[in-house]
């Protein structure tokens, strides 16, 4: 039986990370929330595509490469002359946490169009994950939901990190109504608490989760940093504590918890057990958090996006 395939769409771009002991200096690194996940999965050993596109430039190539290098298969992967590659500058405080300032609108990821996805993408079943920076435009935002679509006619998982990006938005915050929407149309949901808060909009967290399972979502999960994981489906709710590890950069962790998270989903589809399955088995969705909890506390203490997510031995 072949493996279940967790194909992430959305943008891959430079993180030009800030040096910490020389503030003015910047180190290039592959990133982009979406091709993080696919590394991520990658790495642990499960079958990940990338679904985007890229600048045919300087950057462009160096994305394509570094994502094959990693076992990404690029086959949904198109490169363009008419933007560029997207940059994102990352400083980091002491904590290790990140302020971002990005060069995108206009990039290239933003000119991905639903015909430049190979029909026989859908020939086997899959997850689909996205987040809501391929929302931000109104082209990429129609392509990232007719994509969902087909997902959903092809009897596919959709997975969803809100993943906000306020700055990238031209309003200078994200469209709650378009992330919502997004969120609805998921079977996997992954918010941070900031995220959580935000969205609710002044509503009890409790009651605005209550409302968005209501919808297709089957399982949801609130992380909290070094906090608690909080787990919620259509009938129980649970939280797995956070271990404290020595932080040096989270800018990949969040990404690592979400692959390792759809990489063990993708596992339990290829050996037959189905969502409502998984489900009614409260033990192995604890075991399943833990484990993505573990491959974001591993990634928290290295440098950088791609090389930092860790090894299937590492994560074992």
């Amino acid at each position: 039986m072949k493996p279940t395939p967790v194909c992430c769409f959305g943008e891959v771009l430079i993180d030009f990370l800030q040096d910490k002991a020389q503030p003015g200096l910047f180190h290039r690194f592959a990133g982009g929330a979406p091709a993080n996940v696919a590394v991520a999965v990658a790495r642990l050993g499960g079958h990940s595509k990338f679904i985007g596109m890229l600048g045919k430039d300087m950057f462009g190539d160096f994305l394509l490469q570094e994502l094959q290098s990693y076992g990404v298969d690029c086959s949904a992967v198109r490169q363009t002359l008419d933007a560029k590659t997207a940059l994102a500058f990352v400083a980091l405080n002491e904590q290790g946490d990140r302020s971002f300032s990005f060069y995108r609108p206009p990039a290239a990821d933003l000119l991905y169009k639903v015909e430049h996805c190979p029909s026989d993408l859908w020939l086997q079943s899959g997850i689909l994950h996205l987040c809501s920076n391929s929302l931000t435009e109104p082209d990429i935002a129609q392509t990232s939901f007719a994509l969902v679509r087909l997902a959903q006619q092809h009897g596919w998982l959709v997975s969803v990190d809100a993943n906000l990006r306020h700055n990238l938005w031209n309003e200078g915050k994200a469209s709650r109504e378009l992330v919502i929407q997004l969120l609805e149309m998921a079977d996997l949901v992954k918010l941070s608490e900031d995220e959580l808060e935000y969205l609710a909009d002044g509503q009890s967290t409790e009651s605005w989760l209550q409302h968005i399972l209501a919808f297709r979502p089957a399982w949801l999960v609130v992380t909290a940093g070094a906090n608690e994981v909080l787990s919620y489906s259509k009938t129980d709710s649970f939280s797995v504590p956070v271990n404290a590890v020595p932080v040096l950069d989270t800018t990949a962790a969040g990404d690592a918890f979400v692959g390792a998270w759809l990489n063990q989903i993708a596992m339990q589809l290829t050996q037959g057990l189905n969502v409502a399955d998984l489900l009614s088995h409260k033990e192995l969705r604890q075991q399943m958090i833990e484990k993505a909890i573990k491959a974001g506390s591993l990634t928290c203490q290295k440098y950088g996006a791609f090389a930092a997510l860790p090894t299937a031995q590492e994560w074992d």
